[in-house]
């Protein structure tokens, strides 16, 4: 089941005011930045310029010259100081904004790794059964060459006992040699592989484990912004009640809070359509 997380809202709702929103914070980051590294470059030369002065002069005097020159380079300092301090706090609200504004697609992007994550692991356990069976044949085919030899040495060996002028060594014999040294050349190319499949097997389960978690934390993320989405209709009945409960005595808690019970089958439905969302294969 695919999120649709924005298919009631409007063209003035929630999540299109944070794109808007996060597009103006982005651009007034990049003028900010833009500003306090150039204001940064200017406090730098300007320092650099005032000790340049002072090394020239009179190290027990300081001149009028050399007196302006590290006051321009202080407030040069203190200027590239704030405009970084007020960068630095656009930054955080932009990474604020675009966590929202990247919310969905990231959730996509997740579940799709996930789905990946969980093929691979099948694919290269099949992989691996495969290899295995594989290297099954090969040690058997091992096992048959290895009786074969033994008894094709012990007749080259009595033969040679017999006439060692006119012994040839047996064309079989040298074959076998061949096909066993390639079978098991084979076995230990195909346990090498054996090994990184488990090595790579070995892996999957926590990188399954941290895309369930980054898929989890997403879900939550647009499922806020579905709340946000519908919070506006509602503010009407929820002022209303806290602002009729304070007035009626009933509550002494500020009227900017509202507690409301959550009935458990609601509960149950919301927890099985997140699960349901979440991919299993």
């Amino acid at each position: 089941m695919k999120l649709n997380p924005f298919s009631k809202k409007t063209t003035t709702g929630y999540y299109e005011r944070v794109k808007v929103e996060f597009a103006e914070t982005q651009q007034l980051l990049e003028e900010a930045q833009t500003a306090a590294d150039e204001a940064k470059a200017d406090a730098e030369a300007k320092t650099k310029y005032a000790f340049e002065l002072e090394q020239r002069g009179n190290i027990n005097f300081l001149s009028e010259p050399e007196r302006r020159a590290r006051l321009a380079a202080s407030a040069a300092k203190n200027h590239a100081d704030n405009l970084e301090r007020k960068a630095r706090t656009l930054t955080a609200k932009f990474n604020d904004l675009r966590s929202i504004v990247e919310a969905p697609g990231k959730l996509e992007q997740h579940r799709a790794a996930l789905i990946d994550l969980r093929r691979r692991k099948g694919t290269v356990q099949s992989e691996r059964e495969q290899q295995l069976k594989l290297i099954a044949k090969i040690e058997a085919r091992i096992d048959e060459l290895e009786r074969r030899i033994a008894a094709e040495t012990q007749s080259a060996s009595e033969a040679m006992a017999a006439d060692q002028d006119e012994f040839t060594l047996p064309e079989a014999l040298m074959q076998l040699d061949v096909e066993l040294r390639v079978a098991r050349a084979t076995r230990e190319r195909l346990g090498s592989t054996v090994q990184a499949l488990d090595a790579e097997i070995a892996t999957i389960p926590a990188q399954i484990s941290d895309a369930e978690r980054a898929f989890k934390n997403r879900q939550a993320s647009v499922a806020q912004i579905e709340l946000n989405e519908q919070l506006p209709h509602l503010y009407d009945v929820l002022a209303r009640a806290s602002v009729a409960a304070r007035i009626a005595g009933f509550r002494t808690s500020g009227e900017h809070l509202i507690e409301i019970e959550i009935p458990h089958e609601y509960l149950e439905a919301a927890r099985a359509k997140l699960v349901a969302e979440r991919p299993v294969s």
